[in-house]
């Protein structure tokens, strides 16, 4: 009798491994596929949350751009583009807490990246921090950018300067426009704007440098003329000034700017008792004129100056002799003039009108 012999399970075991290896590879395959799939589905919802973002940041629409780019941003994490213009649209729309919670995650990451920075010293400019605000400006200054940098950090280091300049910041201007003016490319629109700054810096003296260069150059611009007339008059050069102005207004006749600068400059060439060249009589003379038209000003308020004040002011103006040398009468004849203003300013400024400008540009200028 013959036995039957179990056949070998060696080969069955081969083949069964196979078809196991053959199926996961086919899992994974197709797992890859869908992964895939995935992924560009969400990229392009993303791509599509993002567009339609803007166009609604075109609108004004704040805070909708804002929902679209927080879908563009849960679509996509790993683009750092949506959340810094979600942020970007919540700044916008006054949403201030949720922009700088944005930006900080955004910096946790990326500290020195410009844009970030940049955003959230916007951010803590609408907040009135400005000491904050200034030091994520420099961030964003010296920061990374990832395209046109230099461009870009010049930009930032100009929107210092405006932000400085709107909060009277005038030391810290200073600090920041000197670097810059090294920085800036000798474009005519930018250098007038840096030779603006250095005005409201307290610095006129450098802008009447930029500007006389720009108008050497472009004897026939306006815009460069009334910069002259502007930096010369913050330098009480009156008749720099006023010759500035004239030509900026023979330039262009309609330039309110030009018109106002002349009228202005008149007046206070013939009414500063320090303007060089006077004789003793003239100064004397300009500095009671200086002291009555104060006086006449201060008669909308006089009930809050005292007393003492006011009869110091008249008798000034009734005893113009009593051997006292012109020099110094001139100079007590100013000082109850700006005592008098002090209280002008504080006490009935709406009083103030078009014609008391010279008198205020005078006796104010002397207090700086």
């Amino acid at each position: 009798m013959t036995l039957l012999r179990p056949a070998p399970a060696v080969g069955s075991l081969f083949r069964t491994l196979f078809l196991v290896a053959i199926s996961a590879a086919s899992f994974i395959a197709i797992d890859s596929v869908l992964a895939n799939t995935e992924r560009k589905e969400t990229a392009l919802a993303a791509a599509r949350f993002d567009r339609e973002g803007g166009e609604l940041v075109q609108k004004g629409k704040f805070a909708e751009a804002a929902a679209a780019y927080r879908s563009a941003t849960a679509n996509a994490r790993d683009n750092r583009q949506y959340p810094l213009k979600l942020a970007e649209a919540l700044l916008k729309g006054g949403q201030l807490n949720d922009a700088g919670a944005t930006l900080s995650e955004l910096l946790t990451s990326e500290p020195m990246a410009g844009a970030p920075n940049l955003a959230m010293a916007r951010v803590l400019a609408k907040e009135g921090r400005t000491d904050e605000a200034a030091f994520y400006y420099h961030r964003a200054i010296y920061g990374q950018w990832k395209d046109n940098a230099e461009n870009r950090q010049l930009q930032a280091r100009f929107e210092l300067a405006d932000f400085l300049a709107e909060h009277n910041s005038k030391a810290q201007l200073l600090a920041e426009l000197l670097p810059l003016q090294e920085q800036a490319p000798d474009i005519d629109a930018v250098q007038k704007k840096l030779a603006g700054l250095y005005i409201v810096a307290g610095s006129p003296a450098r802008a009447a440098a930029i500007f006389h260069e720009l108008a050497r150059i472009h004897p026939r611009d306006a815009d460069a003329q009334n910069g002259i007339g502007d930096a010369e008059l913050a330098r009480s050069n009156y008749a720099a000034s006023a010759a500035g102005y004239a030509t900026a207004l023979r330039l262009r006749p309609d330039d309110q700017h030009s018109v106002e600068g002349v009228a202005l400059t008149t007046a206070l060439l013939a009414l500063d008792p320090t303007r060089r060249g006077l004789g003793d009589a003239e100064r004397f003379a300009r500095s009671l004129r200086v002291l009555q038209q104060t006086m006449e000003t201060t008669a909308h308020c006089a009930a809050s100056v005292p007393a003492e004040l006011l009869t110091a002011a008249q008798a000034a103006l009734q005893d113009k002799s009593r051997g006292i040398p012109p020099a110094e009468k001139v100079e007590e004849n100013l000082e109850l003039a700006r005592k008098l203003w002090r209280f002008v300013k504080v006490n009935c400024a709406a009083s103030i009108t078009n014609a008391d400008k010279p008198l205020q540009f005078l006796l104010e200028r002397a207090e700086q």
